[in-house]
Parts: structure tokens; C-alpha cells; sequence
């Protein structure tokens, strides 16, 4: 049977049409995504990025300490990391690579995370440096200095949602959060693999102090994804300095201490003036970050009119000035009136906010879900004895919980040392521990 001529001439056409279609898709389906630009938003050609890949071009850093500078050179890279909320984000941390020559079969590398800067971006220890000239991290200048002469290779992240905004960094720091924290430092050492290849050994071990001895740990949890994301790459082991192990067991030390010292009748002493700082200023950056993750915080129910005007008003302000600005606040409380007591001042509701369910919840389900696991690798553990920040028996229980559960815990206790004295009180037993975890002679 013969078709007819329009008929035929409709056939061929819708035939073309769905030729037509079908090649639309596959030219859809081969061709590449979207590349992401500094801003992690697309730029128009498509390339997919996975996490840990190098965004564009080291950048050469500015205001460089001599210390570290007299044996390293310093870039600032940008790399992509998952983010708190489940999307992929743009990350920046500081890359120091020794002056000496790489080893026969490359540099290993430390992954350093540092202590506790604040929640905006410009908070970040990588800012700070270029913008202002301040070395953000403590005392750790020197302990960094002392790891690149080891002819070790360090990249520093800033932390998720801390970095240039220029750089595409954007808003959100994951305080104590541990995939938060535990991811910026893998992707970190993910990213320092991919960009310089063979002159890394593959080998790496993440090391903090405070806030970062935490994220020391987290990335120790973590540290399977980076074998995963580069085989490459072969975690070795874990340095902490002085991390805060268990916040509300921590408060609830302070807490008693601040009580007993507003008990007594007599004017508050500097030190104990500094503990109400303490308590009081940087749970602004938990808050921040425990609403910024999706937990049903109010902060109404955590602070009085005093704090919750800073937290409102403050949370962009980084940790040394906002400890300055509640220092002074407390001040002209207890001046005001001779019946004001420490325990009275209108800040964080004492030790009150840790039986909150969702508070409760956001450290059983970050610091308590890291104390309960077993974590790969040993873990060098420094601790000072006079470290009011981390309190003698936090320490141990947590270090005694983590044993139980099979951890290779050895924990140095450093008499006489203060918090920001560990990485000075310490190095020659983390330098110790580097030569056997990278086999250094």
C-alpha cells in the first residue's frame, strides 16, 4: 500500500523531528556542567567539580610571619568542600610549602586547624593576615615555623564560611560542628594532593589547637573520605592541642567557679572577671552556628538582655574585640551598683542553656557522637595543666571515655602549661611524633 505524498512528507518530518530531539539530549547529556567561579556560582562553561578540587590559580600571601616566611613560601587556595546545609561551597586555606627541596618521594603534609577567631568570614585567620597583618592563630606561628624546617608541607583552612568573600566564601561557620569541621580540613588535605601531585608523599596528618585540636579529631573521623576522594593520600595519624573535648561539661566547671567566687562577698578578681568573659562571649559563635544548621535554638532562652544585644548586634565582631566588648560590659555592671555579683549579670543564663533540648541534642550529636567513636590511627593528645579552657577532669573523662571505646589515646600532660602555652610547652613531643608518624630521620 502506497502512502499518501502529505502523509509520507508528515511521517519523515515528525522521524526528524524525534532525530532531531534525541541528538538535543545527547548533546545535553555529554556536555559538561557548569564550571563554578570564585563567587561558587556557575560562570557558563560547564565542568562538574567535585569536592576538594582547586578553584583557579594559587595566590601568593601577604604579611607572611618572618618566622614562617624565613623557611617557607605561603599561597592562599581556594577548594570546594561540602557545606553545613548540603551544598557544595567554596573553601580557602593557607598552603605553606618548605623552601628546602621535597624529599625523595615528596613532602608529607600537616593539615593545621587553627583556634577559635570568630563566625564571619572576615573573621578568618587568611584575612586577618592579608587585609590586617595580624597572625590570627595564637601563639601557633612558631610551631608551624618548626614543622616546615621538619621539611613538612602545611595547609591551613580558614574553616567552612570563614575566607574572602571575594574568593566566593560564603557566610556560615560550623562551630564545633564536626562534619563542619571535620570536612574542611579533609578536602583541604584533598585539595593540597590534587594541585601539587608528586611533590607530596600522599602521606598526612591532621593537627589543632583549641577550636582546631577539635577539628583535628573531626578530620581523624572524617579522614576515610580523603583516601576516598584521592587514593593517594594516607592518613597517618592525629596531633590535638588543648581542645575543648566536651562544651557543656566545660560550662559546667565555669559555672561553679564563677558561682563560688560571687558567693564569697568580695570584689571579683581579673581572673574571675575573665571566666565570666569566657562564658559568656564566644557562646554567640555556638548559637550562630547551632541555628545556622537547622537546630530550633531560642535565642531568647539562652541569654539576658545584656548578651542577646551583643548577639544581635556583635556576631560579626572576632573573638579578641568581642571579648574586649563583654569585658567592659561586665565592668560597668559591677560598677553600677555595689549589689551586682557576676552570677547576676544579664548574659548567658548560667549553666542553664546545656538542658535544652536542642542544645542538648547539637552536642550529642557533634562532641558526643566524636568521644563515642573509634577513630582510626593514634592520637597525640597535649594538655596543659593550667588550662582553665579545657578543666583538668573534662579532659580525663573524655580521654578515658575514648579509651574504652578503643581509641590509641597518649595523652602528654604538660605541668605548668596555660592554654596558649602548649604549642611552645609541646614541641618537641610533636615533632617527636611527626618523625614516626612520617617515618623522618
Amino acid at each position: 500500500m502506497t502512502s499518501h505524498p502529505i502523509a509520507q512528507r508528515a511521517h519523515q518530518g515528525r522521524f526528524r523531528s524525534r532525530v532531531a530531539l534525541v541528538l538535543l539530549l545527547a548533546g545535553l547529556l555529554n556536555a559538561a556542567p557548569p564550571a563554578w567561579g570564585a563567587d561558587g556560582g556557575p560562570t557558563g562553561t560547564v565542568e562538574v567539580a567535585s569536592d576538594g578540587d582547586v578553584v583557579g590559580s594559587p595566590t601568593p600571601l601577604r604579611n607572611v610571619p618572618s618566622v614562617i616566611a624565613d623557611v617557607a613560601d605561603g599561597e592562599l587556595i581556594v577548594y570546594r568542600m561540602p557545606g553545613i546545609q548540603g551544598n557544595q561551597i567554596n573553601a580557602t586555606a593557607m598552603l605553606f610549602l618548605p623552601t628546602q627541596a621535597p624529599p625523595a618521594g615528596g613532602w608529607p603534609l600537616v593539615v593545621w586547624g587553627h583556634g577559635t577567631v570568630g563566625w564571619a568570614p572576615e573573621c578568618a585567620p587568611s584575612v586577618q593576615l592579608q587585609e590586617h597583618g595580624k597572625w590570627a592563630d595564637g601563639p601557633n606561628a612558631a610551631l608551624l615555623a618548626a614543622i616546615l624546617k621538619m621539611n613538612i608541607a602545611v595547609v591551613a583552612p580558614d574553616y567552612e564560611g570563614l575566607g574572602p568573600v571575594a574568593e566566593g566564601v560564603p557566610e556560615g561557620h560550623g562551630y564545633y560542628n564536626l562534619a563542619s569541621e571535620g570536612n574542611s580540613m579533609v578536602y583541604a588535605a584533598v585539595a593540597a594532593q590534587r594541585l601539587l601531585g608528586d611533590r607530596l608523599s600522599g602521606q598526612w596528618a591532621p593537627a589543632g589547637w583549641s577550636e582546631g585540636g577539635f577539628a583535628a579529631l573531626a578530620a581523624a573521623y572524617y579522614s576515610d573520605r580523603a583516601a576516598m576522594a584521592d587514593p593517594a593520600l594516607e592518613y597517618r595519624g592525629t596531633i590535638t592541642l588543648a581542645p575543648v573535648p566536651d562544651v557543656p561539661a566545660m560550662n559546667r566547671v565555669l559555672w561553679n567557679d564563677i558561682e563560688q567566687a560571687a558567693r564569697s562577698g568580695l570584689p571579683p578578681t581579673e581572673h574571675q572577671i575573665e571566666q565570666l568573659v569566657f562564658a559568656n562571649a564566644e557562646t554567640i559563635y555556638f548559637t550562630r552556628t547551632e541555628r545556622y544548621a537547622g537546630y530550633d535554638i531560642d535565642p531568647t532562652a539562652i541569654y539576658g538582655p545584656n548578651m542577646l544585644r551583643f548577639y544581635r548586634e556583635n556576631w560579626r565582631t572576632c573573638l579578641d574585640d568581642l571579648n574586649r566588648l563583654v569585658k567592659q560590659d561586665i565592668q560597668n555592671y559591677l560598677a553600677a551598683s555595689p549589689a551586682n555579683r557576676l552570677t547576676t549579670y544579664p548574659g548567658i543564663r548560667g549553666d542553664t542553656p546545656n538542658s535544652l533540648p536542642e542544645n542538648r541534642r547539637f552536642y550529642a550529636e557533634n562532641q558526643g557522637r566524636l568521644e563515642n567513636a573509634t577513630l582510626p590511627g593514634s592520637i597525640l593528645w597535649l594538655y596543659g595543666t593550667d588550662d582553665i579552657t579545657s578543666p583538668a577532669t573534662v579532659t580525663w573523662n573524655v580521654v578515658n571515655k575514648m579509651l574504652i571505646n578503643d581509641n590509641d589515646v597518649n595523652l602528654a600532660v604538660l605541668e605548668g602549661a596555660g592554654h596558649y602555652d602548649v604549642s611552645t610547652a609541646g614541641l618537641p613531643l610533636i615533632q617527636a611524633r611527626l618523625k614516626q608518624l612520617f617515618t623522618i630521620t
